[in-house]
């Protein structure tokens, strides 16, 4: 039995160097004049050192301690103060995980192909365009931490294709001074001091647990980026009058409780017909950027007060909000 087994190896390698052979001579027309068995030498050597360049790889991934590395980025997210952001990349990783372990791989040995079949695969399952994306959204966060932290990993999601197509969005409602003015007239006082801040510094929902207020300047950190300014006079008295402490006003309060009291108050104002539209947290940024806009046509004192990137995605969002940008 292990003699037939040993033959049976030995046809299918010999089998294996005849296609490499072919390969070789069909793509590199150089080696066209060689005589057979040179070339079949030049074909042992290249399935050596694909072989070679394999074992490296798993060893480069031996090395990654990748429920580590996991576990970091989780935390890292829950420093942000967003449980819901926590929520969704842990549970894309749990997906991902466990079609890896279906398919015999690690998810270190993810390439863009089996990326795409993971993403499909998830669509097959008749999850809903929304969830496939926001999966492949945090999968690829994870990846994308772990190529800076690790250069011979690459994010096989990036480029992909297989990831659903968003629908086309309605055209943003931005509230008007007036409207946030009545929200904050209408808002309990801690309530009424996060809307100020979001609305006159630009600040997202998620970077209030981490605001700290030193002097006149605010600063912050949100989406893994630093952020701050000047601290606006209506904000620090908001904070004062709701008796929060001006070093780390919302240090206590989660984001997802602060988006929730909101949307209910938006609700509530819209359906007595004070309001145009039932605004969200994020609403409170756009209007900030609307008026920054209008009143500078900078766009790089926008890019800068929102904490954007770079100018091109400030450009795109101001697109999105349906503002036709001028030169300053």
């Amino acid at each position: 039995m292990t003699g037939l087994l040993t033959d049976r190896a030995k046809a299918e390698r010999e089998a294996k160097i005849r296609v490499v052979v072919s390969k070789l001579a069909h793509e590199v027309p150089e080696l066209s004049d060689l005589d057979s068995a040179t070339l079949e030498k030049v074909a042992r050597i290249a399935m050596f050192e694909e072989v070679k360049g394999k074992l490296k790889k798993a060893a480069e991934l031996e090395r990654i301690p990748y429920q580590v590395e996991r576990e970091r980025f989780i935390a890292r997210a829950s420093r942000t103060g967003s449980e819901r952001t926590r929520k969704l990349y842990a549970a894309a990783l749990d997906r991902l995980e466990t079609w890896c372990t279906r398919q015999g791989i690690s998810p270190l040995e993810l390439t863009p192909a089996r990326a795409d079949d993971w993403i499909e695969a998830e669509k097959a399952e008749g999850r809903a365009p929304a969830t496939v994306r926001l999966a492949v959204s945090g999968a690829s966060a994870f990846w994308t931490w772990l190529e800076r932290r690790h250069s011979e990993l690459h994010n096989p999601f990036r480029g992909t294709r297989a990831r659903p197509m968003s629908r086309p969005r309605r055209k943003l409602a931005v509230p008007s001074d007036a409207e946030i003015e009545l929200l904050e007239a209408a808002a309990k006082p801690e309530l009424r001091a996060a809307i100020v801040i979001m609305a006159q510094a630009g600040l997202r929902v998620g970077g209030l647990p981490g605001l700290s207020i030193n002097g006149t300047r605010w600063s912050t950190t949100s989406k893994g980026k630093d952020q701050g300014g000047k601290v606006p006079d209506e904000a620090r008295e908001a904070i004062t009058r709701a008796e929060l402490p001006l070093r780390s006003p919302f240090k206590s309060t989660t984001t997802e409780n602060v988006a929730k009291a909101f949307e209910y108050l938006a609700k509530k104002l819209h359906a007595e017909g004070k309001l145009r539209a039932r605004y969200s947290v994020h609403d409170l940024r756009h209007a900030f950027a609307v008026r920054l806009y209008k009143s500078t046509h900078d766009v790089y004192k926008v890019e800068k007060a929102l904490g954007h990137a770079n100018v091109a995605v400030t450009e795109h969002y101001l697109v999105s909000l349906g503002i036709e940008q001028q030169n300053p």
